[in-house]
C-alpha cells in the first residue's frame, strides 16, 4: 500500500480525526452554508468541524463593526438547516445565486469528494484523515474548518534542512486540545485524576523541556492562537503565555486561566514524579512556578474581513517559527506588533494550502493507477 492513498469510508479507519462535515460559509447578505453537526470523539481526540462566524450567543453590539446585522442573522444556523448526504446547504435570501458565485470546490472533482487521504502517512500515529470535501473551506470567503486546520499544522512540524531551526524545540497541539482540556479536566471535581488521563494527549513529551507550545484556540466559532514560551536557565523566568488574536474577539483573561491551570497541572504531576527530568528553568524558578507565569497580549497585525481567523492563526505559528529566538525573552516580546506582517501575506495562505493538499490528492491517485491494472 502507498502512503496517502484514498480508500473507501467502509475500509479500515485510523485513530485519528475522521468526523466529516461541511464547513461554514461567508455570512454574506445572499448565501449561507451551515454547519449542524456536533463532533464526536476519538480516541482521546474531539473529532469534528470549526468554523469562524459570529456566535449565535453574541449580540451585535459585541462584534466587529463590519458584522452588518443582515450578516449576523445569516451567520446563525435555523432549525430549517439540515445536511443531506454530506452536501452543502444553502439558505438564499431574496435572489437565486448567480453561477459565478458557486465555489471553486463545488465545481471541481464531484466524482473524487469521497476521495480521502492520511496526512503526512498512514503509518504516522498521528495522521489526520482528510476528505477531498474538506477542501470546500478552502474556496474564496469561507472559514478554516479543524481537518484544514490541523493539516497545515502538521506541514508546519515537517522536518527542516540541517541549516534550519529543529521542530523539536516546538509543541504543537491540534485543534481539538483546547476544548477537550475545558471540558474532561478544568472542570471536572477531581482535576488529579482527570488530568492523568489526559496527559495520554502529550504522552513521552515534556512540554517544559520545549521552547514553543502551540496551542490553537477555538470559540464563539472563532480562531485565535497562544503561544507557551519556556525561558532559558539563566533568565531566571517563568512561561510565558502569549495569545494572538487577529480580531480581538476572544476573552484572553479567561483564556490566560485556562491555560495557567493547564501548565500549573503539568508542574505539579511532575513534581510528584520520584525523579525529575533536566528542565531548562531554573531552580528558585521552578520551585515557585505557579507564581512565576507571566501573560501577555500581542499586538498583531488585524484580519480586514470575518472570514480569515483561521488562515492568521496558522500565518501566526509559521512566521513566529522562522523569525523566533532559540527562547523567548520579555524583551524580544517586540518583535511582534500590528506591522509584524502585511494581512494579505496570511490571507495568500489560502491559495498555498489548497495547492499543498491537491498535490497530495494527485500523489495518492497516481499510486492508485500504479497498483491497478
Amino acid at each position: 500500500m502507498r502512503e496517502n492513498r484514498p480508500f473507501s469510508s467502509h475500509g479500515t479507519h485510523r485513530i485519528g480525526l475522521s468526523s466529516r462535515t461541511t464547513p461554514f460559509r461567508s455570512p454574506s447578505p445572499r448565501h449561507l452554508s451551515v454547519n449542524v453537526d456536533d463532533p464526536p470523539q476519538s480516541n482521546g481526540e474531539l473529532s469534528g468541524r470549526h468554523s469562524s462566524a459570529p456566535s449565535p450567543q453574541q449580540s451585535a453590539k459585541d462584534l466587529p463593526s463590519y458584522f452588518t446585522k443582515k450578516e449576523i442573522a445569516h451567520s446563525q444556523p435555523t432549525r430549517n438547516s439540515r445536511r443531506n448526504n454530506q452536501k452543502t446547504v444553502v439558505l438564499v435570501d431574496e435572489e437565486e445565486l448567480e453561477v459565478d458565485e458557486i465555489s471553486h470546490a463545488d465545481q471541481v472533482g464531484r466524482s473524487n469528494k469521497e476521495a480521502r487521504i492520511y496526512y503526512p502517512s498512514r503509518d504516522d500515529p498521528e495522521a489526520f484523515e482528510i476528505c477531498y470535501s474538506d477542501m470546500e473551506c478552502l474556496a474564496p470567503e469561507t472559514y478554516l474548518s479543524s481537518p484544514i486546520m490541523n493539516f497545515y499544522i502538521r506541514y508546519l512540524q515537517k522536518p527542516t534542512s540541517p541549516m534550519g531551526r529543529k521542530r523539536c524545540d516546538y509543541h504543537f497541539f491540534n485543534t481539538y486540545f483546547y476544548k477537550k482540556l475545558k471540558r474532561d479536566v478544568l472542570t471536572k471535581i477531581d482535576k488529579e485524576t482527570s488530568f492523568k488521563k489526559f496527559r495520554r494527549w502529550w504522552k513521552g513529551v515534556n512540554i517544559f523541556e520545549k521552547a514553543y507550545i502551540f496551542l490553537p484556540i477555538h470559540e464563539s466559532h472563532h480562531w485565535s492562537l497562544v503561544i507557551i514560551c519556556i525561558p532559558n536557565k539563566e533568565d531566571e523566568s517563568g512561561p510565558i503565555i502569549l495569545h494572538l488574536d487577529s480580531l480581538g474577539m476572544h476573552i484572553s483573561k479567561s483564556i490566560f486561566s485556562d491555560v495557567r491551570s493547564f501548565i500549573i497541572e503539568e508542574w505539579n504531576f511532575l513534581k510528584r514524579e520520584e525523579v525529575l527530568p533536566e528542565l531548562p528553568i531554573a531552580d528558585n524558578i521552578w520551585n515557585k512556578l505557579s507564581r512565576r507565569i507571566d501573560e501577555k497580549i500581542v499586538q498583531v497585525p488585524q484580519q480586514s474581513n470575518e472570514y480569515d481567523c483561521g488562515l492568521f492563526v496558522l500565518f501566526f505559528m509559521e512566521r513566529f517559527i522562522d523569525e523566533a529566538p532559540e527562547r523567548l525573552k520579555k524583551e524580544d516580546i517586540g518583535m511582534f506588533g500590528k506591522q509584524w506582517f502585511r494581512p494579505q501575506e496570511a490571507s495568500s495562505l489560502r491559495k498555498k494550502i489548497s495547492s499543498l493538499l491537491r498535490d497530495e490528492f494527485k500523489k495518492a491517485d497516481e499510486g492508485i493507477c500504479e497498483l491497478d491494472p
